[in-house]
């Protein structure tokens, strides 16, 4: 897979003062960083400023409006060419034609070029990154059993009234103790109806905390068992191919072991196991028994 990575300016500096004089570069260089150099400059360099034109997109089309221009890519080099711009400037020979030319071996170093640049990323590819971050999504990399599937009209509407049902029996629980509290304490303990009243807000408000901290604990401890269960679909995709191939090698020691068992025992392995076929006698009609005797 190709590596994109920005331009930075002092890397469209050094890049042009290395094709200006005259040197002897490579055929493999000089004509893909005259490419590089060619590319037409924007104002666009890091791909977060791609990812927030984006969203400005997005809302624009959900709101059926078109955006002002499209976002012109940046100016962008292949981290390959970078590698080998930098090998050939740390050979002898380079360092020789770079001294010869005034031109400072340093600055195309592997890390004086790679200063300041970052990787790009087409904004697609950038959509599917983001559609794989967010659990509430399909996962664009993951199979349709493993991607969470997006939220029906029945599943949203048991969560409503999930909710509906705690929301009232937090507020059940909050107005029942409160009203339980009051009665007690003026018509058993014989308190007056203020202390009564007061007695009764603190028992409402422990209740309602209370309730409240449950009703946290409660929402935390799902949304954390939903992530993990998302994370749990991305590592066994992750490590799916690398359960296969440890499958395929230890096929392959068996293999192995049981050629070298059939060899010691002087045998020859075959592809398909042999199968024991029992063989039955049967006796010769009459007529082919005379004719035996016959002859």
């Amino acid at each position: 897979m190709v590596t994109l990575l920005t331009l930075p300016s002092h890397l469209i500096e050094s890049i042009n003062d290395l094709l200006r004089e005259d040197l002897e570069l490579p055929d493999d260089l000089r004509g893909p960083l005259l490419e590089a150099i060619n590319q037409p400059q924007t104002d666009v360099v890091a791909p977060l400023d791609i990812r927030d034109d984006l969203d400005s997109q997005d809302e624009g089309n959900m709101d059926g409006k078109q955006g002002p221009t499209a976002i012109t890519p940046p100016p962008t080099i292949d981290s390959d060419l970078v590698e080998r711009l930098s090998r050939w400037a740390a050979s002898d020979k380079g360092k020789i034609l770079l001294k010869q030319n005034e031109l400072d071996p340093s600055r195309y170093t592997e890390i004086s070029l790679l200063s300041g640049t970052e990787i790009y990323l087409d904004p697609k590819e950038l959509e599917r990154l983001r559609a794989a971050e967010n659990p509430e999504k399909p996962n664009p990399y993951l199979p349709s059993y493993l991607s969470p599937a997006p939220p029906s009209f029945g599943s949203e509407y048991r969560n409503l009234t999930r909710t509906l049902s705690t929301t009232f029996n937090v507020l059940f629980s909050i107005l029942g103790s409160a009203g339980a509290v009051y009665v007690a304490a003026v018509s058993g303990a014989g308190y007056s109806r203020e202390k009564g009243i007061l007695l009764g807000i603190l028992a409402g408000l422990i209740v309602g905390i209370a309730e409240g901290v449950l009703v946290v604990l409660f929402m935390g401890r799902v949304e954390q068992d939903r992530k993990e269960r998302h994370e749990r679909g991305r590592k066994l995709m992750k490590g799916s191919g690398k359960a296969l191939d440890q499958m395929e090698d230890q096929t392959q020691v068996e293999e192995g072991v049981q050629g070298k068992l059939l060899a010691k025992e002087g045998t020859e392995p075959t592809a398909v196991p042999a199968k024991h076929i029992p063989l039955r006698r049967r006796g010769l009609k009459p007529q082919v028994q005379n004719s035996i005797r016959g002859a």
